[in-house]
């Protein structure tokens, strides 16, 4: 140091930059000439020591420690330099209106920031600024760690001829010059003012400032009206969540530096507008985790705003001290400046409730497109979960913030001197984030110790609850020392042997712990509840219980959550558990007693309390006292009974409790709906078994109104008249339900368990069951139910039927279809859409004819009436038949058609016993007059004269001996 030691000449650096960097004075005739050298302080780099502008703005800088050095660390940083030799070159900033090739003669270079004087003209220079471009550098460095330095660069013309540049300030300190604080101006954002510069000229002094990219942001949104090209240009190279937190700095900025309504409002559009939503990150190909979530630029720009308040005390501690006595650790500015920025972001989040989404009823338009897919649920919850966090720790920070200036306030090194040893020592040294996150315990004991001292100095605990629930609730509030009084209490009762001062003792526990049941903690509920309930006081229980469960939701959201169906992911839910566990204290209790519980003990338990109610019917129907919900509360036990979910069990209690109630219309009413409820598991026929009973007590009720005369509405009866139709309709359907069902389960079919599911129409059973299984009979029945009048397909439907059953080997031709045809018939007549008689007719006189060995007269008739035809519509079907397909009178048909009717006529006499007595006198009419007598006559009249013009002796004979016997009776 005593004398200069000859390390480089101008030319050699010129050479080593030309090495290092090719394009090193490319574009330039100029000599190479370096027109400044700049120091560079250790606390800014640890390997360069000194920077050199050239005359072409190039940036030439030298380390003076060796190759390995610099690669490897291991520096000394003694006093003489191990070597002085170039190592990086920087060519001029370029972009903006900088000029292509600079003629720099002035320089300043410092904290990342170079401004560079370049001759302009004669009269005028033009300072080129160039700094690091944080954001980009930082996108970069995410995609690849050793990506090179980007700088920003702009150009200012100034009037004279430059002769020097200096910052102004204060110099920095060296905790200031450290890198990550200075050169990085996102980094440093509303934590030092903006840096100024002034340059000297022979016309005078011109200052200029440092741009910051918040101070670019607040220039952009104070435009009268900002596009949005320009906002998303921003975005675009600052990243969406910078731009959110340079919003925060913005909006939550101190009085001084505070920008203007005009300002905040635009801002406050770019976070609620521009912020993003949060989106399922695509995954990369042959991935095995799950899809991860990319929250949206609001939030993770309130995570850097967040942390970048709270970094500078974050890792402090928050108390120190000499083993004796505490102190408050942190500076008091400090503490006052992240407290008063954490207070003002408490306020932002506060007056803009929708900056927390309500993932289930989300309002933006924005997001419309990522409702449509699977994901938007849990994209929502998990940014909605990850804000509540924040701001709970927002929270947390800023009252553990107040609470060290509270101590501070209340001179804590007086009243920790009160506490144990081993308890300064635990607190001693924590930092702060770990106050904020929950090493809470201790404290505890710190506030217990200065009410203890503001005790002893006989101050009022009501002043001081005041001032700890106001500045840090979180950590203490007056309920604590409730509670702590009241557990005293408590315990002093059990100790004590007089029953009367123990009541006394619980009465006054028992009004303590009311007066904070809202903030009482589920377990120390718990442990009161069972102290109460070893001085045999159920009543102090149920009545602490449901202090609690009521102050804790006193809009009775949870009573709402709890009858809308306790939806899932619903923000009630927290409040509905909360009741319940409190709840929970009475009910173990209620276990735990020796003898059954009656309905005169549970009438005397709290009864304003509707949920309660409703837990207390839960706990008797999993014990199996469901017989005691009817002498409890009635409105309650109704609502209860209505309230989903709806179960089987629940459904069967309804019903029975309004018949027990002589309210058979309201019974009706609920077995028709868990008969066609679609979300009970229920077996088809017991489905059928609760429309059954819905029609009997339909029944009941609608007499009980024709009994009552005049005095209910008309209405009334005729609701309950459709009701009864409505039941009467589905039953039927439900039958040929179960019918279907039944032949699907003998072919052991699949389709089988789909019937019990629920109640299906007639057109779905149609189309989805009986045509494509090609269930014949199932159709007739429908289209009986149905009264779908289709004669065609019906007589196709019947043909196939008779015709497979004709066709069966193993059955007894004829007799089996006629078997057939009495069995369905007896099921479908007098329906005229399944069951017309003509058309049947018509199908067994085929079947007759191409089986006429097997066939005996009467054949057709006798099916008729076996399927509980009367004889009048036989004879009108056989009668038509005849006029129909007998053109030929001596056909077989005729003849077969004319014996029928002679068999139909001697059937009927039989049947009603019309044989005439000698008694009988001439003339008397016959008991039945279903047949009419003189068609039967004139028909047989015109068959006897068929039967005679073919020469049909038999025919002609037996039709004459009936119509001899009709004549004879008539």
């Amino acid at each position: 140091g005593a004398e200069f030691v000859l390390a480089h000449h101008h030319r050699s650096i010129g050479s080593a930059a030309a090495l290092l960097c090719p394009q090193f004075n490319e574009g330039t005739d100029a000599p190479f000439e370096i027109v400044s050298l700049h120091v560079i302080p250790r606390g800014e780099s640890r390997a360069l020591a000194l920077v050199a502008v050239t005359g072409g703005g190039s940036r030439v800088y030298f380390s003076t420690e060796a190759r390995a050095q610099r690669l490897y660390g291991g520096g000394t940083g003694a006093a003489r330099p191990a070597a002085f030799e170039v190592v990086h070159v920087r060519l001029a900033p370029e972009g903006g209106a900088v000029p292509r090739a600079l003629r720099v003669h002035a320089a300043f270079c410092g904290g990342g920031t170079a401004l560079l004087a370049h001759a302009w003209s004669e009269d005028h220079d033009a300072v080129v600024g160039a700094a690091p471009a944080s954001a980009q550098i930082a996108a970069r460095a995410a995609r690849q760690p050793r990506a090179g330095l980007v700088e920003l660069a702009s150009a200012a013309r100034v009037e004279g001829r430059t002769w020097a540049v200096a910052e102004l300030g204060a110099a920095p300190t060296r905790s200031e010059l450290d890198a990550a604080r200075t050169r990085n101006d996102l980094a440093t954002v509303d934590a030092r003012p903006t840096r100024a510069f002034a340059v000297l000229t022979n016309a005078g002094v011109t200052v200029l400032e440092q741009q910051r990219p918040v101070d670019m942001l607040r220039a952009l949104l104070a435009q009268p009206a900002v596009a949005d090209a320009q906002l998303r240009a921003f975005v675009g190279a600052h990243g969406l969540d910078e731009t959110c937190a340079m919003c925060f700095t913005l909006l939550c900025a101190d009085g001084a530096a505070r920008a203007g309504m005009h300002v905040q409002g635009a801002a406050r559009r770019v976070l609620f507008e521009l912020g993003g939503v949060p989106r399922v990150a695509a995954a990369p190909a042959f991935a095995a985790a799950a899809a991860r979530v990319e929250l949206s630029g609001r939030h993770d720009g309130l995570a850097l705003y967040l942390a970048r308040v709270l970094q500078p005390v974050w890792a402090q501690a928050a108390l120190a001290g000499d083993g004796a006595r505490l102190r408050v650790g942190i500076a008091p500015a400090a503490l006052a400046a992240v407290q008063e920025r954490l207070r003002r972001l408490q306020r932002f989040i506060g007056d803009n409730q929708r900056f927390v989404p309500d993932q289930l009823n989300q309002p933006a338009a924005a997001n419309q497109a990522l409702k449509q897919s699977h994901d938007a649920a849990r994209c929502w919850h998990a940014e909605a979960a990850s804000l509540a966090a924040l701001y709970e720790l927002l929270v947390h920070a800023a009252e553990a913030a107040a609470f060290l200036g509270l101590l501070a306030d209340f001179n804590l090194p007086a009243v920790s001197a009160a506490l144990a040893p081993e308890q300064r020592q635990a607190l001693a040294g924590t930092p702060f984030g770990r106050l904020v996150c929950g090493e809470r315990a201790a404290y505890r004991e710190l506030i217990v110790a200065l009410i203890a001292s503001q005790l002893r100095q006989h101050v009022s605990i009501a002043s001081l609850s005041d001032v700890l629930s106001q500045r840090c609730a979180s950590l203490f509030s007056v309920a604590d020392v409730a509670l702590y009084k009241a557990l005293e209490a408590l315990h002093a009762a059990q100790a004590c042997d007089e029953g009367g001062e123990a009541a006394a003792l619980a009465r006054e526990a028992l009004g303590l712990l009311t007066g904070i049941a809202a903030s009482l903690p589920v377990a120390q509920l718990r442990d009161a509840c069972a102290a109460f309930e070893a001085l045999a006081q159920p009543g102090a229980v149920a009545a602490l219980a449901l202090a609690c469960a009521a102050q804790a939701d006193p809009q009775d959201a949870a009573l709402a959550f709890w009858r809308d169906g306790a939806p899932a992911g619903d923000a009630r839910e927290a409040a509905y558990r909360r009741r319940v566990a409190c709840y929970r204290c009475v009910l173990d209790m209620l276990d735990r007693r020796d003898a059954a519980p009656d309905a005169r003990f549970l009438q005397q338990l709290p009864r304003d309390d509707a949920l309660f109610q409703f837990a207390l019917f839960d706990w008797l129907l999993e014990r199996g006292h469901a017989a005691l919900l009817f002498q409890m509360h009635a409105p309650l036990v109704e609502q209860y009974l209505l309230v989903e979910p709806r179960t089987p069990e629940k459904g069967d209690m309804l019903w029975h409790f309004f018949v027990h109630a002589g309210q058979c219309g309201k019974a009706a009413c609920v077995l028709r709906e868990l008969a066609c409820a679609r979300d009970l598991d229920l077996a088809l026929a017991r489905r059928i078994e609760y429309l059954s009973l819905a029609i009997s007590n339909a029944k009941v009720a609608v007499d009980a109104v024709r009994t009552r005369g005049a005095l209910p509405p008309e209405h009334e009866a005729d609701g309950l008249g459709a009701l009864l139709r409505e039941c009467e309709d589905q039953l039927e359907i439900a039958q040929v339900q179960l019918e279907i069902q039944q032949q699907l389960r003998a072919q052991d079919a699949p389709e089988a368990p789909a019937l019990d599911r629920r109640l299906y129409t007639v057109s779905e059973l149609y189309d989805r069951f009986a045509e494509p299984l090609r269930l014949w009979d199932a159709m007739l029945l429908i289209f009986r139910a149905s009264n779908h009048d289709d004669a065609e397909l019906v007589a196709d439907i019947w043909l196939t039927i008779l015709r497979t059953v004709l066709d069966d080997a193993q059955r007894t031709g004829l007799m089996a279809v006629g078997s057939k045809v009495a069995q369905l018939g007896a099921r479908l007549h007098p329906s005229a859409a399944a069951f017309p008689p003509p058309l049947i007719a018509g199908i067994l006189l085929d079947l007759a004819l191409e089986r006429a060995s097997e066939y005996t007269p009467g054949f057709i008739g006798c099916t008729l009436l076996q399927a509980r035809v009367p004889h009048a519509a036989v004879f009108d079907a056989l009668s038509a038949l005849y006029a129909k397909r007998a053109s030929q009178p001596g056909s077989a048909a005729a003849e077969l058609l004319a014996r029928e009717v002679a068999a139909l006529a001697t059937s009927w006499v039989d049947a009603n016993g019309l044989a005439r007595s000698p008694l009988d006198s001439p003339g008397s009419p016959p008991p039945d007059e279903s047949l009419p007598v003189m068609d039967v006559d004139s028909a047989l009249s015109q068959y006897i004269i068929n039967a005679t013009l073919n020469n049909n002796i038999d025919l002609k004979n037996e039709l004459q001996r009936v119509q001899s016997r009709l004549r004879q009776i008539f």
